[in-house]
């Protein structure tokens, strides 16, 4: 069996497969177009710099009510913890990433 995800690094494919659901779905209610996804970059750029921003927010999140408060019991609160993976790259390097992957989309024509 291929380990495709280790932890919680799977959230890092669903939100990035969410945003482009959702990009595609909103450019085709509001320009009535159901191919306008497809033929334009921008949609795709802005749908993966989203999910990057999620992912960053998700993996640098920490709580300032706990870190004040009891220094030796103040941790890093995030939904992600360091051993999380997705295909082998951990989860902090994804935001980076998904924001590569949305100009490539952009530039790419087919």
């Amino acid at each position: 069996m291929i380990v495709v995800a280790r932890g919680r690094g799977i959230l890092v494919l669903v939100i990035a497969v969410a945003c482009l659901l959702l990009s595609d779905y909103l450019t085709g209610v509001h320009f009535g177009d159901s191919n306008y996804y497809a033929q334009h970059g921008w949609p795709k750029l802005l749908a993966f710099l989203v999910a990057a921003a999620v992912v960053w927010l998700m993996v640098f999140h920490h709580d300032d009510e706990t870190l004040g408060v009891d220094p030796i019991r103040a941790k890093k609160s995030s939904i992600f913890h360091d051993g999380d993976s997705l295909f082998y790259i951990p989860v902090k390097y994804w935001p980076g990433l998904l924001s590569l992957l949305g100009l490539i989309f952009y530039f790419m024509r087919y």
